[in-house]
């Protein structure tokens, strides 16, 4: 299958994927892009300091989560805000491929 070509992502207005350096793309046009969080941020123009400032914090205190291998799900719901995303947990079944988007608690 082929590759996310760049006018597919430039289709992403919020994004400027060409300033992040990605892990990989999905097989499939249009799907999965994969980036740290360091690489959304700067797709999506923003400096640590912005981001930190946005969350109460400073730009050294954002280095260290974009380093972080876990944290919890509030904290990157709230950096996902901060660089104007929305955060989704997806469970994905390989054996059907069913994709199921976590809801907010109730």
């Amino acid at each position: 299958m082929p590759r996310p070509s760049k006018a597919s992502l430039e289709e992403m207005p919020e994004l400027d994927a060409s300033r992040a350096k990605m892990l990989r793309r999905s097989p499939r046009l249009g799907r999965t892009l994969k980036l740290p969080l360091r690489g959304m941020r700067e797709a999506a123009g923003k400096t640590q300091a912005e981001v930190g400032a946005a969350l109460a914090s400073d730009q050294a205190e954002m280095s260290k989560l974009e380093r972080r291998d876990d944290m919890m799900l509030s904290t990157l719901r709230r950096y996902a805000e901060a660089i104007g995303a929305r955060c989704e947990v997806v469970f994905v079944f390989d054996k059907t491929g069913h994709r199921i988007v976590l809801g907010e608690p109730e």
